[in-house]
């Protein structure tokens, strides 16, 4: 799965897993976390139960504070300004 973690102007930090690089492109996750929950849009079986438990947590550490570090969850990270190409996260770390 393609996870990202991007900032909202008012909720704070959002994790969103994709099911791939073109799904997580043209913005469609599977799966979001945030403040305020877990949002699934997809059937259970076809989440694996690792991004459940991610996503979960994510959402209980961003309830107690929507500017929490999120981070680490990431696997991609968009490259430039106004969400540019998404590229690797261990790629970027290289630049």
């Amino acid at each position: 799965m393609i996870v990202t973690v991007t900032k909202a102007a008012r909720d704070g930090h959002v994790v969103r897993w994709h099911t791939c690089l073109a799904a997580a492109q043209t913005f469609r996750p599977v799966m979001t976390a945030d403040r305020h929950g877990v949002r699934v849009n997809a059937y259970l079986h076809e989440i694996p139960a690792e991004a459940l438990q991610a996503a979960e947590q994510a959402y209980e550490t961003l309830r107690r504070d929507r500017e929490a570090d999120v981070s680490h969850l990431a696997t991609h990270v968009h490259r430039g300004p106004s969400n540019g190409p998404l590229v690797p996260v261990e790629e970027a770390q290289d630049e």
